[in-house]
């Protein structure tokens, strides 16, 4: 470990002494004092990170030693993350998470994944909740990424960061401010929720999550408890559908069909959300649809 120690401080210091020679070169007329001072902390930053594992992976230098650990989803991350003397990361550089960062998660007292807010995000998260332990889930804003984050801004997303579940998504996510409704749900989206209010759902914004989360030709059942009971292709759903007799809620990446909705109605389904329905389909006055 001595040694390891040694050789990052080598590189700090040959990084610092070629950020000198660069300020002797620099036209400071045409370059402001703040970029200087910012090319100066990247390439610091660049100097600290490390490559950990038989992966190589982007990491923090000190992965290793932190009870706590915080999974990102590449280099970029992982150097952002430096600028704010956050040393404790690792990168999964991918969809496809590492055996190495599996195992080194097991070794942590706490696991967090800190990822884009974006599908891709929501992608290695659902990946990781398969695979790994994770304790908490913190997500940048919707459509940012975490290497574009300001200080700020990470501060602020670590600080709020929630119980990860088996989803991804702990349920006071959704204990949602009436104020702050508006932003967060949009027409369509409130009127499928007065529906569910009424009919006693409870956790019904999981239905509204799921819907935004739909992977492309997916379908999603939940019981009436909203408990998962599937997630396959459409294309299997006409084989698969009567052996989930408790399906009540169904979402899915595709039409509704008049052939799909005869088998749904064996069942006795209570709500579907799909794109759209065939032309001319005649729904059941019990069954709600949702279009999405």
């Amino acid at each position: 470990m001595k040694n390891i120690k040694d050789v990052r401080e080598t590189k700090r210091a040959k990084i610092i002494e070629r950020a000198a020679e660069l300020l002797k070169e620099w036209d400071q007329q045409s370059l402001e004092a703040s970029e200087i001072e910012e090319k100066i902390d990247t390439d610091i930053k660049l100097g600290e990170i490390i490559s950990w594992g038989p992966d190589e992976l982007p990491a923090g230098p000190d992965v290793d030693e932190d009870q706590e650990l915080i999974i990102v989803e590449g280099r970029a991350d992982v150097l952002n993350l430096l600028r704010i003397g956050v040393k404790n990361t690792i990168a999964v550089q991918g969809t496809n998470v590492p055996k190495s960062i599996v195992d080194l998660a097991k070794k942590k007292k706490t696991v967090i994944a800190f990822l884009d807010g974006d599908r891709g995000g929501t992608l290695i998260l659902k990946e990781l909740l398969q695979v790994t332990k994770i304790d908490y889930v913190a997500r940048a804003p919707e459509g940012y990424e975490v290497e574009e984050l300001t200080r700020k801004q990470m501060i602020k997303v670590l600080h709020n960061k929630k119980q990860a579940t088996v989803d991804g998504i702990s349920e006071d996510t959704y204990e949602k401010k009436k104020d702050d409704e508006d932003k967060y749900f949009t027409g369509k989206e409130k009127v499928l929720l007065r529906f569910l209010k009424k009919l006693k759902i409870k956790k019904k914004e999981i239905i509204i999550e799921k819907i935004r989360s739909i992977e492309t030709g997916k379908a999603v059942a939940f019981d009436q408890g909203l408990n998962k009971l599937f997630e396959i292709p459409v294309s299997e759903l006409f084989d698969k559908i009567d052996h989930f007799e408790d399906t009540k809620f169904l979402i899915i990446d595709g039409i509704l069909t008049t052939r799909l909705l005869s088998l749904l109605m064996d069942i006795d389904i209570e709500f579907i959300a799909c794109k759209n329905k065939e032309e001319d389909l005649r729904l059941p006055e019990n069954l709600v649809v949702f279009y999405f």
